[in-house]
Parts: C-alpha cells; sequence; structure tokens
C-alpha cells in the first residue's frame, strides 16, 4: 500500500505541532518537562527531548540542559530524576524558588533510579555527535567518570548485569525489582557512549576498559534475557517476566538487537497485534494489579504503565521500521500518531488507547510534553521527510 498524501500532509502539521511544543518547553537552563504539572527539569524527560533539539539545530539548549545536570550530580556520580525551579503551587499560581532544588528519588521515596544516569551519558554522546564540540566533552569527561562508575556499582552479583530496586526507570508505577532488561540496555548505550567519547578525547586505556565492559554485558544480555522471540522485561530469581516494549524497541534502535532478532521482535509486535489498534502497547501481557504501585490507585491512574499509551514508544518503533526497510509502514504509523497530535493542536504525555490525551478526576496528561514532542522531531528527521 503506497503512503498517502493524507498521511504526509498530516505529519507535515503534526510535526510543525511538536517543534512549538517541544521549543515552549525550552528555559534558559535546560529543558523542562512540560508545562502544566511537570514544570521542571525531569532528567529522563528532557535527555530524549535532546534528540529532537538537536535535530532542530538547538545545540545552546542541549548544551544548557545537560550542564544544569553536571551541577546537581552527586559526587557518587548519581544524578537526580529531576531538578525543580518551582515553589509550591495553588491552582494556576506559582511561587518560584530562589535556588533550584534537586531530588534524587523516585516518588521522593525510592533510591537509585538507573536511567537518568546512564541517559546523560547517551544525551552527551548525541551532542557531541551534532557539534563536536571538544571543549563540552572534556569539561563533561570527569562527570560522565563518576557516573559509570556509579553504574557500575550496582551491579551487585559480579555477572556484569545491573540489579536494581523499585521504580528505579521510566516507568515508576510498576514494582519490578533485580533485572530489568531496558535498564541494563540503556545502561550497556551509556558504556557504548562513553567508549565512543573516550576514543575522541584520545583516552585509548578508558576506551579499552569501557569496550570491554560493555561487551561482556552484552553477552549476558544475550544470554540471560533472549527468549528466542524478545528480550525478556524482567528476571527475578526463577521468575521471568513477558514482552514490554521499551527495552525491545530500544534495543533496534540503539543496535543491541542483531538483525535476526529485530525480525524476531518486529513479527512478535505483529502477531501480537501490539501495534495494530493503537501506535505500540506497553506491554504484554498487560502487568497484573497488584504490581501497580499504590499511590497510583489513589491518583486514579493504575493503567498508567499498563494500557494507556505513551506515543514516544511507537515513534521510536517507527523509526527502526524505516530502518529495517518497512518505510511506508514507518509512514503510518508517525501519521497515526501525528493525527492525535494535529486533532488537539498538542503534544501530550500519555493517551488513552482511543486517542485522547487522559484526563480523570485526579489526573491529566501534561502538556506540552517535550519528551513525546523531541523524539516526534527527531524521527520526521531520521526518516527525511518533507515539513514544508
Amino acid at each position: 500500500m503506497e503512503v498517502s498524501e493524507q498521511d504526509l500532509d498530516t505529519i507535515r502539521r503534526a510535526y510543525r505541532i511538536a517543534v512549538r511544543d517541544l521549543r515552549a518547553c525550552y528555559n534558559p537552563d535546560g529543558i523542562v518537562a512540560g508545562r502544566l504539572h511537570f514544570n521542571a527539569y525531569w532528567a529522563r524527560d528532557g535527555f530524549w527531548a535532546i534528540f529532537g533539539a538537536l535535530a532542530l539545530g538547538d545545540a545552546e539548549q542541549a548544551r544548557a540542559h545537560l550542564d544544569t545536570f553536571i551541577r546537581f550530580q552527586m559526587p557518587s556520580g548519581e544524578l537526580p530524576v529531576r531538578v525543580e525551579f518551582v515553589g509550591h503551587t495553588w491552582g494556576h499560581y506559582h511561587t518560584r524558588r530562589m535556588t533550584p532544588k534537586a531530588l534524587y528519588r523516585a516518588g521522593t521515596i525510592f533510591a537509585d533510579p538507573l536511567d537518568p544516569t546512564a541517559l546523560f551519558i547517551i544525551a552527551a554522546r548525541e551532542y557531541f555527535r551534532h557539534t563536536h564540540d571538544m571543549s563540552f566533552t572534556e569539561r563533561f569527561e570527569p562527570a560522565m567518570d563518576r557516573a559509570a562508575r556509579w553504574l557500575m556499582r550496582h551491579d551487585r552479583d559480579g555477572d556484569a548485569v545491573i540489579e536494581n530496586q523499585y521504580l528505579a526507570g521510566w516507568m515508576d508505577s510498576i514494582l519490578k525489582k533485580d533485572k530489568v532488561f531496558y535498564l541494563n540496555g540503556i545502561y550497556y548505550e551509556g558504556l557504548r557512549a562513553c567508549e565512543m567519547l573516550k576514543h575522541e578525547l584520545g583516552v585509548q586505556h578508558d576506551e579499552d576498559d569501557f569496550r570491554t565492559t560493555a561487551a561482556r554485558l552484552a553477552e549476558q544480555l544475550h544470554r540471560q534475557f533472549w527468549n528466542g522471540r524478545y528480550f525478556t522485561d524482567w528476571i527475578h530469581g526463577s521468575r521471568r517476566g513477558g514482552f514490554s516494549s521499551d527495552g525491545n524497541v530500544l534495543a533496534i534502535f540503539f543496535g543491541w538487537a542483531t538483525p535476526e532478532e529485530s525480525e524476531q521482535i518486529l513479527t512478535h509486535i505483529a502477531k501480537r497485534r501490539l501495534d495494530a489498534q493503537t501506535p505500540l502497547q506497553i506491554v504484554d501481557p498487560v502487568y497484573p494489579p497488584w504490581q501497580v504501585f499504590p499511590f497510583y490507585y489513589l491518583a486514579g491512574i493504575p493503567d498508567y504503565h499498563r494500557t494507556l499509551i505513551w506515543p514516544w514508544l511507537g515513534t521510536v518503533n517507527a523509526v527502526n521500521k524505516a530502518r529495517l526497510g518497512f518505510r511506508q509502514e514507518a509512514i503510518r504509523d508517525l501519521a497515526r500518531i501525528g493525527s492525535w497530535y494535529v486533532r488537539d493542536n498538542v503534544v501530550a504525555e500519555v493517551y488513552e488507547p482511543a486517542g485522547r490525551p487522559v484526563s480523570r478526576r485526579f489526573f491529566q496528561a501534561e502538556f506540552p510534553f517535550a519528551w513525546n514532542a523531541g523524539l516526534y522531531v527527531y524521527a520526521i528527521h531520521a526518516l527525511d521527510l518533507n515539513t514544508t
């Protein structure tokens, strides 16, 4: 089936909205997650948004976000979950902080969220690829070394795979611990980013060390997590999880998966019809109710990371499809996601399966949402689609 002009027009219109909404989240010291209730410098949101900012040529904005997190990195190497610059909130009124406040715990309760620290290194590599800014990279190197050492210390049993406590990743409503594929994949990509940046800096010994550590981890990822169809979500003792889109989509995107594994993952998604009715379902089978952190029941969103739709996953998978030769299908996916943005004239955070931004009694999806907007902008540039 040929790509229709209507799909291309939808993508062009959605792209303009995504650019507008991404830039609406620019602040002097970085990229905020949104402007409703996530109006702060969230690490993972901003680091993913950097992909879009760099595609637009907004390198100074990307550097500002990285500099903010260099500033608030702990001596241990850990990165904050977010840096707040807004104080108390009453309705639509916000007080401003005189001094930004860094928070290092998920939900202010659980210690050691892992992916912000790994994404910090990945985003810096992406910045270097676009700018070749050696002065920044030299300044970034000590922060990178601290971050890498901190991540390595989470390999508690010495098998190269890091272990995590609860709520250590972006799915901060789902209780899963021990060995999570998404977190280990992001950690692996962080090690590869360290290797590349050390090469550019001419530090051969460190480059070799990171290459060796990454190779050992890669071997374990395939040995422990690959089940013949996809990388399993988590491992806890003898128990194993099911299919989670995040790690598998990123395994293709960053090249952790072999070509054969990539084909198997896309085949599994198609057979299970995980991208048939929506851009991409988050998990299959759906996490059981007991695995949801209780706060999300109180907030009225126990489905937050179970059955709601996060467009960034389908957006990244569209890039995967295009790279693997399914360009027409990729464009149709981007048009479907884009139609949601065009209909509401906004890029929101999370959607009902029918395509409407989540709006409930105690929760409304964030908008504009930099993470989704940034990766949509990135995808349009990655596919070299005409946006005029």
